[in-house]
C-alpha cells in the first residue's frame, strides 16, 4: 500500500526504468510527466472499479429545478467528489432501478431524498487499499512509457496487461 502520490509515481517510474523523482515539482520529464498525467489517471482507475476504501454514500435532496426530460420527474445534484455511481435507493432502503446521470445530475422518478452509494475522488493515497495502489501504479507507468519516450511495445502491453490483471483480481476480491 502507498502512503504519498510521490511513492505510486516513483513505482510506476521504477517499472519502467526512469529514476525516482522527489517531487511532482522536480526540474524533470519524469516530474512533469507524473505531475501531468497523475490526476487523470487517478480519476480513471478510481471510475474503473467499485473500490470499497473509495465508496461512501450520500443523502441527495430533489433540486428545486424539475429535468428538462419528460422521462424523469426529478433530478438531484451530485456531489462534487463523484465519479461514479454505485446504486441508488431510496431512505426506506429500497433500490431504485431506473434512473440516468446528464452532467451533474441524478435523474429519476423516486420522491427525495434519495441515498446515492457511489465512488468518490479520494486524494489521499493513504486510505488506497494495496490492489489500488498497485493498480495506479501500473496504469500511471503504462501512461507515462509513451511521453517518457519508453518506446518497447513489449513493456506497454506488459504493463497494460498487468493493469487489466489488478482490476480483474480486485472485482475477484469484491465478489468474495
Amino acid at each position: 500500500m502507498a502512503t504519498s502520490i510521490i511513492e505510486i509515481c516513483n513505482n510506476a517510474l521504477g517499472a519502467i526504468g526512469e529514476l525516482p523523482i522527489t517531487s511532482l515539482t522536480d526540474n524533470s520529464k519524469a516530474a512533469r510527466s507524473c505531475n501531468q498525467r497523475w490526476p487523470s489517471v487517478r480519476d480513471a482507475v478510481l471510475r474503473a472499479h467499485e473500490w470499497a476504501c473509495c465508496c461512501t454514500d450520500a443523502s441527495l435532496p430533489a433540486s428545486a429545478v424539475a429535468p428538462l426530460s419528460p422521462e424523469w420527474d426529478y433530478a438531484y445534484p451530485l456531489p462534487v467528489d463523484l465519479l461514479r455511481v454505485v446504486r441508488v435507493s431510496t431512505t426506506e432502503a429500497r433500490l431504485i432501478e431506473l434512473w440516468e446521470v446528464v452532467g451533474r445530475e441524478l435523474l429519476c422518478s423516486d420522491t427525495a431524498p434519495i441515498i446515492v452509494r457511489y465512488v468518490k475522488r479520494e486524494v489521499d493515497p493513504q486510505q488506497y487499499d494495496a490492489l489500488l495502489s498497485e493498480a495506479l501504479t501500473t496504469r500511471l507507468a503504462y501512461e507515462l512509457a509513451p511521453s517518457l519516450e519508453i518506446v518497447s511495445a513489449n513493456l506497454i502491453s506488459q504493463l497494460r496487461e498487468s493493469y487489466k490483471d489488478c482490476l480483474r483480481e480486485a472485482r475477484g476480491v469484491n465478489a468474495r
